[in-house]
């Protein structure tokens, strides 16, 4: 009898195992996205106006651990992206050359995501995608992927609190090429409102940086191990920075809709060494602001974009006008002169962020003359904000004599609910001041996104 009972309790756990595993649920989604770019004179600022052509792909997929609706985790995975032909066989984007065989599989994210139990509020801790307020295009701050713990409250239908602690960087503790030291580390908090007042919603925001003077972020590394560049520049002191900010959208007016950033930092440098070898040497202050609307018709959509960010002085000893920045999410307004296209790989030939420089777009976009077929046409100008001789302290390119025009043709065929194929064509006209016959800038891209 007694090996019975214990025979019945082993089967129960078996089987107590086998429910427990069945109701998670995975559910994987994502894009793999393949491109073919021809792009002639890549950076007009230098002297080489060579053309290529290039083949590239790439897999992004994420896989959501479901136990139940308040409870999950998510993986997020990226292959690429992979240049044809390219022979390293270890690291981002290698595999491409013949035998395609890469190491070549990165963790974006990774994070467990949950409610606390009989509250309204949202926790998500881990690698994760985290972006301060952007309602009418991508923040010029922080919009990146980071290490971070985020908690949301939702107050009511209307009102919710959003804090987030996030760790850039703690380079001594983690990364053994580098030797232990102090200050090295680099600290984000942040805390948003949400007020959404249908048909109105205003986002306000502020967030603080802890800047260890050693919290240096190197984003390759050569064969030996030594950093080959550094997304933050080192410093001789600790430095404080601050952000305040305002998101808001309209829909107040039938098919128009009309959107608004704006962001103000300063960074405390003033105890660092001056001098035009330290770009942190000065304090650092300054603010962005991007306008947008659109009005919806029946076979098109009219749209326009306003933009200006502060840029520098050419002071050496006086404080810098530039908006400091973690890591920008992108001005995606056009597909070559900012970060507006399909692939990352043939765009920001002007401006990656927007910051320090300033611009106006005009469109038409989403026009059709085939079922399932839309076009974007896209006109746009732009020119830096900073003086041209601030390129004595840092480098502020592109400065106020230094300005483009871009033209921009997309299209947009969704051959199948899945599957779209994008064709973007883009030509930049640049007018450098420190560039002597400076040529134009275009592109023809060919794009398909198989969405799963």
């Amino acid at each position: 009898m007694k090996r019975i009972i214990i025979l019945m309790l082993a089967c129960t756990m078996v089987f107590g195992a086998v429910v427990s595993s069945s109701a998670t649920e995975f559910k994987a989604s994502g894009t793999l996205d393949m491109a073919f770019e021809f792009l002639d004179n890549p950076d007009p600022t230098s002297p080489d106006n060579s053309d290529y052509f290039t083949a590239i792909q790439r897999l992004r997929t994420k896989i959501d651990i479901i136990a139940n609706e308040s409870l999950k985790g998510v993986y997020y995975l990226e292959v690429g992206t992979i240049r044809w032909g390219n022979p390293s066989t270890v690291g981002r984007g290698s595999g491409g050359a013949v035998g395609t065989d890469g190491v070549n599989v990165e963790t974006k994210r990774l994070y467990l995501d949950y409610q606390l139990p009989h509250t309204e509020l949202q926790l998500r801790m881990g690698l994760q995608g985290l972006a301060l307020p952007s309602l009418a295009n991508n923040n010029p701050v922080l919009d990146d992927d980071v290490a971070a713990v985020v908690a949301n409250y939702a107050f009511t239908d209307q009102f919710n609190m959003v804090a987030a602690w996030a760790r850039a960087a703690d380079v001594a503790n983690y990364d053994p090429r580098l030797s232990p030291t102090s200050n090295n580390k680099y600290d984000v908090f942040a805390l948003i409102l949400g007020l959404n007042f249908e048909p109105v919603t205003i986002v306000p925001y502020g967030a603080y940086a802890a800047i260890g003077r050693n919290a240096d972020i190197h984003s390759t590394w050569d064969d030996d191990n030594n950093p080959l560049t550094a997304e933050v520049n080192s410093a001789t002191e600790d430095r404080d920075v601050w952000w305040a900010g305002l998101s808001a959208k309209s829909n107040c007016w039938e098919n128009l809709n009309l959107a608004m950033d704006f962001v103000w930092g300063q960074s405390d440098g003033s105890k660092m060494s001056a001098g035009a070898d330290n770009p942190n040497s000065r304090d650092q202050s300054g603010f962005y602001v991007l306008l947008h609307g659109d009005y919806k018709m029946e076979y098109f959509t009219p749209t326009l974009d306003l933009w200006y960010s502060s840029g520098d002085d050419d002071s050496l000893t006086g404080d810098g006008n530039l908006m400091p920045t973690i890591s920008a999410g992108g001005l995606g307004l056009t597909n070559l002169g900012t970060d507006g296209g399909f692939f990352d790989t043939t765009d920001n030939a002007f401006t990656t962020s927007g910051v320090g420089t300033m611009g106006v777009l005009i469109g038409i976009t989403e026009f059709s003359f085939i079922e399932n077929v839309t076009h974007d046409f896209k006109f746009a100008w732009m020119q830096g904000t900073s003086d041209y001789n601030s390129n004595r302290v840092v480098n502020t390119f592109p400065t106020d004599e230094d300005r483009a025009w871009e033209f921009n043709f997309d299209t947009n065929w969704q051959m199948y609910e899945n599957l779209a194929a994008i064709l973007e064509i883009g030509y930049l006209n640049p007018d450098y001041k420190s560039v002597s016959g400076e040529e134009a800038v275009w592109k023809a891209a060919l794009g398909f996104q198989y969405s799963y």
